[in-house]
């Protein structure tokens, strides 16, 4: 219960650190309490070690700074996938008028609504996929479309590459992708990559999946579970 109060409130801030070690210290205590009267108990593990979610086994408790990022990212997921809802446009308006969430900084005297999805950047970086498509909205640099779990944007810094689409990598007829093209602009790493790409049909729209859920849709659960993987949890 305790756990579920400040939910509406992380869905849009992020709390402040001291906050969320509150609340944790006060479950903390409840659970270990061994005198209703006192509220005294030995605390026989650490809060952090009752968060792990180890072989299957888990208490129900949750790191509230994890759970708060990924109920952050959801709004930074919106952002990338309802560009032409009000919020999205304010926002890219103000904050990041040239590219997306993912590109976005964090600007000159942000809002506290804006930091505190911003927060969520890294963490969304790690789980969202370009699905190519009709290739004509995927800018090649700052966008995850490699098929690499670990870092799928491109490392190649070619000046060629600074404005360009993934489109602008095929071959004429747009049947393939343009192998002298990828041999001058990309390092290797970037190019094997690129090559195992299969293109789908071009009447597709390009669109963000998350790549932590088989439908491709952000979910809170599979993002706080991300985090916990990095973290080694």
């Amino acid at each position: 219960m305790a756990q579920a109060l400040p939910s509406y409130a992380m869905s849009v801030f992020l709390l402040p650190k001291e906050i969320s070690r509150s609340i944790e210290s006060m479950m903390a205590s409840y659970w270990w309490q061994t005198n209703k009267d006192s509220g005294k108990g030995i605390h026989w593990l650490s809060w952090d070690k009752l968060c792990q979610h180890k072989k299957g086994v888990v208490m129900g408790f949750r790191n509230l700074l994890d759970f708060n990022l990924a109920m952050l990212g959801k709004q930074g997921w919106r952002l990338l996938t309802r560009p032409n809802s009000l919020v999205t446009r304010v926002l890219k308006a103000r904050y990041f008028p040239q590219g997306d969430f993912l590109s976005a900084s964090i600007g000159s005297n942000p809002s506290f609504v804006w930091r505190s999805i911003w927060e969520s950047q890294d963490l969304v970086r790690k789980g969202v996929r370009w699905c190519i498509g009709s290739r004509n909205n995927i800018p090649i640099l700052q966008s995850p479309w490699l098929p690499d779990e670990i870092n799928p944007f491109v490392i190649s810094d070619h000046p060629a590459l600074s404005v360009a689409k993934v489109s602008n990598l095929l071959t004429l007829d747009g049947s393939r992708w343009d192998e002298e093209v990828l041999d001058d602009l990309f390092v290797d790493r970037d190019k094997h990559l690129i090559m195992s790409i299969p293109l789908n049909d071009n009447n597709l729209e390009d669109h963000f999946v998350w790549s932590k859920e088989t439908s491709g849709f952000y979910t809170v659960k599979s993002a706080y579970n991300l985090l916990q993987k990095l973290k080694g949890g």
